[in-house]
């Protein structure tokens, strides 16, 4: 395994150079080009405070590519998200296993249903500081097929996230999520006696940067722990992303209503706690999500 020191030197000084090249190249670009601040909703897992406009839709798909090399399954998220209001959104969707043709004794499930609820609160601090609040609930439709026996349990997860802009030209973004998981109802087939999987608090902080372009960047550290209900294990990952926000002229997108975002992140396991210890130290998920345009207009004032 690299050096934790060494790897995290590697991908910040690759990030910084990568930023400063897509910052120089933008300047050039015509006005039309420039795609500026874009809407954010989560970054490498993590929920951000920042909510679509009243009746914006989006669809979310986010397939596991790391499973294709190290799983017996490959699953693929898909969820559609909603927003009520300029504060307040839900989602639904679900998480199918499909079998890994790769592998020597693949295995598929129903995976489970999704459902999500966050509302925003107001902007503070003069618009740079924004705070919101949600809950997030899986529910497995049939046994999971992973060896975390907490995949078999019903999951809920509450959350608060702050986000601060850091200069005036909306191009750093400071982020930090606090979660809370605990699991509810044993879905599995045929039972055996073990103890409930521990609850796990997950704190992640972050920072992204959005030059006026095509690309955005970003890197979090994860710490996820058990101690807050009595164990004593933790876990650390790193994880540098890059998403890219195709211009509107770009072949094959171009021929669709609303815009896309194309994220791509690169997970680095410094440490694991017992239960995730099976799996490889790194992993890959890519997101796309399809934005729509808001059929309402926009309403004069912020409502709940």
């Amino acid at each position: 395994m690299p050096k934790p020191r060494r790897f995290l030197s590697i991908v910040l000084c690759c990030g910084a150079t990568s930023c400063l090249a897509w910052q120089s190249l933008a300047e050039d670009w015509p006005e039309e080009k420039k795609i500026g601040y874009r809407f954010l909703d989560t970054v490498s897992k993590a929920p951000l405070p920042f909510t679509g406009k009243d009746s914006d839709f989006s669809i979310d798909i986010n397939p596991k590519l790391g499973d294709v090399a190290h799983e017996r399954y490959i699953r693929l998220p898909v969820e559609l998200e909603y927003s009520f209001t300029n504060k307040r959104e839900g989602k639904i969707g679900i998480i199918p296993y499909f079998s890994n043709p790769l592998d020597d004794d693949p295995v598929s499930s129903d995976g489970y249903l999704t459902l999500g609820l966050k509302q925003r609160v107001d902007n503070m601090l003069e618009g740079r500081f924004f705070l919101a609040a949600g809950l997030d609930v899986q529910i497995p439709l049939e046994e999971i097929p992973s060896p975390l026996l907490r995949s078999s349990y019903d999951q809920y997860m509450a959350y608060l996230t702050g986000a601060y802009k850091l200069d005036e030209e909306d191009r750093w973004l400071a982020y930090s999520t606090i979660q809370y998981q605990w699991v509810g109802e044993d879905r599995r087939d045929n039972k055996t006696p073990v103890d409930t999987p521990n609850s796990l608090a997950i704190f992640q902080p972050g920072v992204i940067y959005q030059p006026h372009g095509e690309f955005r960047y970003g890197l979090s550290l994860e710490y996820k722990t058990d101690r807050l209900d009595g164990g004593n294990d933790d876990g650390v990952k790193i994880i540098p992303n890059i998403t890219w926000f195709p211009p509107e002229d770009t072949p094959f997108f171009r021929r669709l209503a609303g815009h896309f975002e194309l994220s791509l992140d690169l997970e680095y396991a410094l440490s694991e706690i017992d239960e995730e210890e099976y799996g490889s130290d790194f992993g890959i998920n890519l997101n796309v999500r399809w934005r729509f345009f808001k059929t309402k207009p926009e309403p004069e004032e912020s409502v709940l």
